[in-house]
């Protein structure tokens, strides 16, 4: 029914420390996180590889749908329109298994760019994955270095490889907008279908939007339109009965409109007192670079955070987590 199809798989790399130097001090000090998050299409073969520290974005909801939607974009302008997209990620709560990704997907085919739109998540044990694979073939690279400067460098080191299956792109910080804010005016997170049944937001494991199978009375599968709710299914069987569920507002709902969505950040992003500190001690001790050390000391910086905050710090998700 869907001949044109786009296929994705999303995944980050584990996030990569900077300075990279090879003396012991360094694996005692606070560095900065630098993130390698990884859009596989397999229309292309290619993983499309967006390159980012701390003082860019973490790892949330803002930085997770800005960047698959600059791939969808780049997409469409390159191979046309599709009817279809597939998207295949992991269980990561405060990553992939968000509602923002999910209001997303459902805003995508209400304004019209896919028919149908299914958002995978891998079962958990999985073998490697394809962005695993690549992200192996990537970090050998890193690992031919015994020093990195500045995060930057690790986009430069990918793009200078000459790996014919890998679009590298450095993020900034106009490239990431505040889904979260836009995609608020129009939905809210539920945990409940539309019959008041609760669910776990942690068990689905296949949300399908716009299209999709159902049994009819005779208990074959027909593909229907529900473009009012999200079909919701814990496994991967198509015979299971879908899960009905709408994230739209019932009352005071904004049309979603491009001029409504807004850059995240006009500055970057603070980083902890201890990271811009220990980062400038090895950046003067061990990196020639002027350029380098200018990095280190230009880096806006945040009082400490408490314990409790400092397990939020890899996402900007703490005050909008998922229901259980």
């Amino acid at each position: 029914m869907f001949p044109k199809t786009i296929v994705l798989h999303l995944d980050y790399h584990k996030s990569l420390k900077t300075p990279k130097v090879t003396a012991q001090d360094s694996y005692y000090s606070q560095r900065l996180r630098t993130y390698v998050f990884g859009v596989y299409c397999a229309n292309e073969e290619i993983i499309y590889s967006f390159v980012y520290d701390d003082s860019i974005g973490g790892t949330g909801a803002n930085e997770v749908i800005s960047l698959l939607d600059f791939v969808l974009t780049r997409l469409r302008n390159t191979l046309g329109s599709h009817e279809q997209l597939i998207i295949w990620c992991d269980n990561s709560p405060s990553q992939f298994k968000e509602n923002y990704l999910f209001f997303y997907l459902d805003h995508l085919v209400k304004r019209g760019d896919y028919l149908r739109a299914d958002l995978k998540f891998l079962l958990e044990g999985h073998s490697y994955s394809i962005c695993d694979r690549r992200f192996g073939s990537i970090q050998k690279l890193f690992d031919r270095h015994e020093t990195i400067e500045v995060p930057q460098q690790y986009a430069k080191i990918l793009q200078e490889s000459g790996l014919s299956n890998v679009k590298v792109q450095w993020v900034t910080l106009d490239m990431i907008k505040d889904f979260k804010s836009f995609l608020r005016l129009q939905y809210l997170p539920r945990n409940e279908d539309i019959e008041k049944k609760k669910f776990r937001v942690k068990d689905i494991a296949w949300l399908n939007f716009g299209y999709g199978e159902k049994a009819n009375d005779e208990g074959s599968l027909e593909l229907v339109h529900h473009p009012d709710q999200v079909f919701l299914r814990f496994s991967m069987d198509t015979e299971e009965p879908p899960t009905l569920v709408s994230y739209v507002k019932l009352r005071q709902a904004t049309q979603l409109v491009p001029g409504l969505l807004e850059t995240a950040r006009l500055e970057s992003k603070p980083v902890p007192e201890d990271v811009k500190r220990d980062c400038q001690k090895l950046a003067e001790k061990y990196l020639r670079s002027d350029s380098a050390k200018r990095f280190y000391e230009s880096l806006r910086c945040a009082p400490k955070a408490s314990k409790g905050a400092q397990n939020c710090q890899n996402s900007e998700d703490d005050d909008d987590q998922d229901l259980d």
